[in-house]
């Protein structure tokens, strides 16, 4: 199988998305035959060229970072570069790659639902939407999140052997889908901690108080 990677993170430089997908190569191309093209999205002209890539494709892999809970500006831009396709990808593999900072994979579902409706529009045939959370910080180390490094390569793997992506191993590497309420209780103590450190430190840094910056000059 001959597979387009389209990586839409808009970072000109190291990106936590091009990591996940160098391990998710390093395993889709452990059956042999399996070629991949790579393509990099992060400008206006490379809307343009990556759909007419798109259209040609066997199959494509569009990945990118969540932000504020919705694709990157770029990557809505290509998906209308797409229009003139609309019903006419019949036969043509889409799937996606979704990663983030956030842990809990609830963050992605509702952007999952609409990618799978554009892919339904295509009339592409729609393998799924890998989802990973606690991204943040993957371009820092080799050796640091083994285990989300790991699991894009074990899915990588499986694609490459069935052409397909395996529900049960995406369930399993989008986990946790929420949080557990003794992580919330926790999480709420280290975020006055770092309020604390942090933000008091930066306050005073910069001439501000603690309840000055609760400010709000253009409120009524």
């Amino acid at each position: 199988m001959k597979l387009l990677i389209i990586n839409g993170s808009p970072k000109p430089g190291k990106n936590n998305t091009a990591v996940l997908l160098k391990r998710f190569i390093e395993g889709f191309k452990g059956t042999k035959g399996n070629e991949v093209e790579i393509f990099r999205m992060n400008n206006e002209q490379a809307y343009k060229e990556a759909a007419i890539r798109f259209e040609t494709a066997e199959a494509v892999l569009l990945a990118f970072p969540l932000y504020s809970y919705a694709m990157p500006a770029g990557v809505k831009t290509f998906i209308e570069e797409l229009e003139p396709l609309l019903g006419k990808c019949h036969g043509k593999k889409v799937g996606f790659l979704v990663q983030y900072g956030f842990i809990e994979a609830v963050h992605a579902r509702a952007l999952e639902t609409y990618l799978e409706y554009i892919s339904g529009m295509l009339c592409c045939d729609y393998l799924g939407t890998i989802i990973k959370g606690g991204c943040d910080g993957l371009t820092k180390s080799e050796k640091g999140n083994r285990k989300i490094r790991m699991g894009a390569y074990e899915i990588g793997k499986t694609f490459g052997a069935t052409g397909c992506f395996n529900k049960k191993q995406l369930d399993d590497y989008s986990a946790p889908e929420v949080q557990k309420k003794q992580n919330s209780f926790l999480l709420s103590i280290i975020i006055k901690i770092i309020n604390k450190v942090y933000w008091e430190k930066a306050f005073k840094k910069n001439g501000v108080t603690y309840e000055g910056s609760f400010a709000k000059p253009y409120g009524k």
